[in-house]
């Protein structure tokens, strides 16, 4: 316990050393900026006649309308965010159409498109914060929990685009895009504070200064600050013991942007404490166990024109991501830490030279300098490089039909080239009816961790291990009326190649499997209403197997979500109500897991005292009991239970 609050002392400091440090460098800069911003629409209040004309930045690399959007885009918007009470990313993307998201103990995993394989820290859809991937370069693993990069009260929407998106992002857009796009100074437009407390001794705190300055610079600084103890819980399968005090977690984060019209400046900084009750791996049972995650990024954007009929968009940016795993064997402590650092650089252009044609074009290149994993048997560092081209053109064919048209070329220095074709037509044969017809090729190379890992017991390498390709015809229809309302409707069908999967516990190897081939159906209805009451609905229908014919794990065939939101005594409140329904799963070792029906709501109110908000959520209002299924790796454990009723209160106050 002394070793997890030293760390956590000497994470605080470099946190707070960071936050200094950050917002001295951006004084200069914010006081030499000339030209003024243009003023911005409050998302936070955006109706969904907005969000149809909203630009979406990522079913393209130059931003699109939804309306017009290649792929099927699903948002979530800071209002959502805030109606519904959601504290992390995880919570946002269950709410979202045919998404899924299973809970270990240790980290949130995230499905979709049939694809839920628990515990696995690649995943196989792409995460990005304002357009730069947030995926860490050693297990390629998305953080959505709390060692996510960003708090959820800073986030203006979450893009989700379903269906693989490599010609425009490459690596590892394999099943579809999560992009977040963060908030704006000239949201917050001054100071603002906010304390929260919760179950299970949980508190977290915030302070967020976000401006639009005389001279046009838009900035924005947040830190916030999270302790919870957790709970002991009982797993069944380990005698009916008990985990006693194991389930804790700190968290601590930084954040800051600065821009104006042309150019932009991302960082930020996410570093969580993470005690494990599973005894994962077959370590010690009620002994500590705990992981250390650690991410920084920096970032830059510049766009410009260079002519009437060309952009160009420049980006650059650095991370890093540190982990620490501390756990016991046999009476015996074993330290394990992973460093992954990298760099990349890229340049893309928008022309329209030609009538009719809307060309998208540019050049991409990455070094993974440090690939690093150590445990007490060997250390292995797999630096690579990889250099990207792609091409897109979207031809109008007549005023209401268009054919889109791309391709990527990507060669890796450990595992070789991938070519990405896409092709979609998009025909709008009456005003506010879409129907777009694609197919898009993917892939996903191996990670270090899949590749090179070796911890001398349970796991070894496969130097072998090639990249996994996907292949996916989608048809999506869509009605908007009104300017408030939408439905969508698609259906797809999708195949893989190569598969990475992995051997059973004890004898752990990735390998290359014949495959897996998904179908399925989604809908989404979204309705804003004149009076204030919200409705979002979604269903999901999916049918994944594998080479053999069976049933994909953990994937279940039924998803469906309810969001409902009205207000309260002439908009004194606002009541935010959610359902969310998971069919039956079944484990890697045919262990079925029930399915479950869940309720959450939320009461909030603006102004309950001058410049005070409150919000009160309670989520698993009925207290229904319900699990996750376990990865192979925590055997024998097959089901991890998941929390029954709990409140979060948050106070917030905001200043000029």
């Amino acid at each position: 316990m002394f070793k997890s609050l030293h760390n956590l002392h000497q994470a605080e400091g470099k946190f707070l050393l960071s936050a200094m440090l950050v917002f001295h460098s951006l004084l200069p800069i914010a006081a030499q900026a000339e030209h003024a911003h243009t003023d911005q629409p409050d998302l936070t209040q955006a109706s969904l006649e907005h969000l149809l004309q909203l630009e979406v930045t990522t079913a393209s690399k130059i931003a699109r309308q939804v309306s017009d959007a290649r792929s099927a885009v699903s948002i979530v918007t800071a209002d959502d965010i805030k109606t519904y009470g959601y504290r992390t990313l995880a919570e946002i993307l269950s709410s979202m159409r045919g998404l899924n998201i299973t809970n270990d103990r240790s980290y949130d995993f995230l499905g979709g498109r049939g694809y839920s394989s628990p515990g696995d820290y690649s995943g196989r859809i792409m995460l990005l914060v304002d357009g730069i991937q947030m995926n860490d370069n050693v297990y390629n693993q998305s953080y959505l929990g709390n060692d996510g990069i960003v708090d959820t009260e800073l986030i203006e929407r979450v893009e989700y685009v379903s269906g693989p998106g490599s010609v425009a992002y490459g690596n590892n857009a394999f099943f579809g895009i999560i992009n977040i796009i963060t908030k704006n100074g000239n949201d917050f437009n001054g100071g603002q504070t906010a304390l929260s407390t919760g179950s299970y001794n949980t508190q977290k705190a915030r302070a967020t200064y976000g401006k639009r300055l005389n001279n046009g610079i838009d900035l924005v600084v947040s830190a916030s600050g999270l302790n919870s103890e957790g709970q002991s819980l009982r797993f069944p399968e380990t005698n009916n013991g008990v985990a006693r005090h194991l389930d804790s977690q700190q968290n601590q984060r930084l954040f800051t942007k600065i821009q104006d019209d042309s150019w932009s400046v991302n960082a930020g900084y996410s570093s969580r404490y993470k005690e494990i009750p599973t005894a994962p791996y077959g370590a010690d049972f009620n002994r500590r166990y705990a992981y250390d995650d650690t991410t920084k990024f920096i970032s830059g954007q510049y766009h410009s024109n260079l002519s009437n009929h060309l952009k160009i968009s420049l980006q650059t940016d650095y991370s890093d991501y540190f982990y620490d795993g501390r756990s016991t064997f046999s009476g015996e402590k074993v330290l394990e830490n992973a460093t992954g650092r990298k760099w990349g650089t890229e340049a893309k252009f928008f022309a329209s030279w030609f009538t009719g044609h809307q060309l998208i074009f540019g050049a991409a290149y990455r070094d993974d300098y440090e690939r690093k994993i150590s445990t007490p048997a060997i250390s292995s560092n797999r630096g690579r490089q990889s250099t990207s081209l792609y091409l897109q053109d979207e031809i109008t064919l007549r005023n209401n039909l268009w054919l889109n048209l791309g391709t990527r070329y990507d060669y890796f220095t450990d595992d070789g080239d991938a070519i990405s074709p896409s092709i979609a037509i998009i025909y709008e044969p009456i005003p506010s009816y879409t129907l777009r017809l694609s197919h898009n090729v993917g892939h996903r190379t191996p990670t270090a961790y899949e590749k090179y890992f070796a911890d001398g017991h349970a796991q070894t390498p496969n130097y072998d291990l090639k990249m996994e390709k996907v292949s996916a015809t989608e048809l999506i229809a869509e009605r908007r009326w009104s300017n408030r309302s939408r439905l969508l409707a698609t259906i797809y069908q999708q195949s893989t190649d190569n598969m990475i999967s992995s051997t059973a516990y004890n004898n752990i190897q990735y390998f290359n499997a014949s495959g897996t081939y998904t179908h399925g159906i989604e809908f989404e209805f979204e309705h804003h209403a004149e009076m204030g009451t919200h409705v979002r609905t979604s269903y999901a229908y999916q049918n994944s197997r594998d080479a053999e014919g069976e049933w994909a794990a953990n994937s279940p065939h039924h998803l469906a979500k309810l969001n409902l939101s009205a207000p309260l005594f002439h908009s004194a409140l606002r009541v935010g109500l959610e359902l969310q329904a998971v069919s039956r799963r079944t484990s890697a070792l045919n262990q079925n897991a029930s399915g479950y029906a869940i309720s959450n709501i939320t009461i909030s109110a603006n102004q309950v005292l001058p410049h005070l908000d409150a919000a009160l959520t309670v989520r698993n209002v009925f207290n229904k009991r319900y699990d996750h299924i376990a990865p192979d790796y925590i055997s024998p454990i097959a089901f991890v239970a998941q929390d029954g009723r709990n409140l979060w209160l948050q106070l917030t106050y905001g200043f000029q």
